[in-house]
């Protein structure tokens, strides 16, 4: 009868092995591109994320800017995952490893980003402190509208640190910040401030954009945009005769850039992979020209075919001497 029982006690432990051994090959098994991006970024600590405080920064394969490969650009207001990795490059200065909401990684100037925090709104006229200190008041102030990062620091209850868009504003809020962080707002005034640091073309047009955007309709920032729309009207225009004059020995079969900036994609469509992007007052010859319009955010116009280091690529119409009227 021992026998028996002892036999019996040995299978059961034989099969439980066997058990736990599949479902460990089964975890291990499981690649890493299966991970759902959504539910890690749901997780990731808020110290582990970066907020892009300039209007653009590009993204590279390596640290620094010499021999290193442009991936995509990281627009202000976004946010991305920190890597937990830095690296000083020849420049001497300190890069980013980090993750964008696409999966895609890469490295970025550090300068750029704010380290943890949350993005808000100031809502009123708020005084400004270079230090946690009642006695380092200068006279600054932030504005209704101006967009910060906040930066939590547990040893300073009564304080706030903030950054602002590219460092120009930085210091200490004292006591309780009249800010809006309603999602919607914050996703409007990162909008608003984008379109601001744009061409006064760009500009109006971005700012149309925005009123357009049915999610913005109720939002308590949209008198903000209305007014910013009215001060810039007629200036579009006018911007846009200024930059004709610059292009107006280009012959026919070339095109000049007149958007700050434009990607140039490996077809002519909008969702098209980005191949690299060109600057305002770029000339390019044409290549090819779509003969159908293609219509993005409302605006119709061609595509057409340029080169730039042995590359070619589509850019379209709108962003260039070649916009239709």
């Amino acid at each position: 009868m021992q026998t028996v029982k002892q036999i019996t006690f040995l299978c059961g432990v034989l099969i439980l092995s066997i058990s736990c051994k599949n479902n460990s090959e089964k975890k291990t098994e499981t690649p890493n591109d299966s991970i759902d991006l959504e539910f890690v970024e749901e997780h990731v600590d808020k110290a582990s994320l970066a907020i892009c405080l300039w209007p653009k920064v590009g993204l590279r394969d390596k640290p620094g800017r010499k021999d290193t490969k442009y991936l995509t650009t990281i627009y202000f207001g976004e946010t991305v995952e920190y890597l937990n990795e830095k690296e000083i490059a020849d420049d001497d200065k300190e890069y980013l490893k980090v993750r964008l909401s696409d999966g895609s990684e890469g490295w970025a100037y550090e300068h750029l980003f704010a380290l943890g925090g949350e993005l808000a709104i100031i809502d009123k006229e708020t005084e400004l402190y270079k230090r946690p200190d009642i006695m380092t008041f200068e006279g600054e102030k932030l504005e209704p509208m101006d967009m910060v990062v906040i930066l939590e620091d547990e040893e300073q209850e009564e304080w706030h640190q903030i950054a602002g868009m590219m460092r120009e504003k930085k210091g200490w809020i004292q006591g309780d910040m009249s800010t809006i962080q309603d999602e919607i707002d914050v996703k409007l005034g990162i909008l608003y401030w984008r379109a601001m640091e744009e061409s006064s073309e760009k500009k109006f047009e971005l700012l149309e954009n925005i009123l357009a955007n049915p999610n913005f309709k109720n939002s308590k920032l949209i008198d903000h945009i209305n007014k910013a729309l009215y001060e810039n009207e007629g200036e579009g225009e006018a911007y846009y005769i200024e930059e004709l004059n610059s292009f107006e020995n280009l012959t026919s079969n070339k095109l000049g850039i007149q958007s700050a900036l434009a990607d140039v994609k490996i077809e002519p469509k909008e969702n098209s992979e980005v191949l690299y992007t060109v600057l305002k007052g770029d000339i390019y010859h044409i290549l090819e020209q779509t003969e159908s319009l293609d219509k993005i955010n409302g605006i119709s116009d061609r595509w057409y075919k340029i080169s730039f280091n042995g590359q070619e690529g589509w850019v379209f119409g709108y962003y260039t001497t070649k916009r239709r009227d």
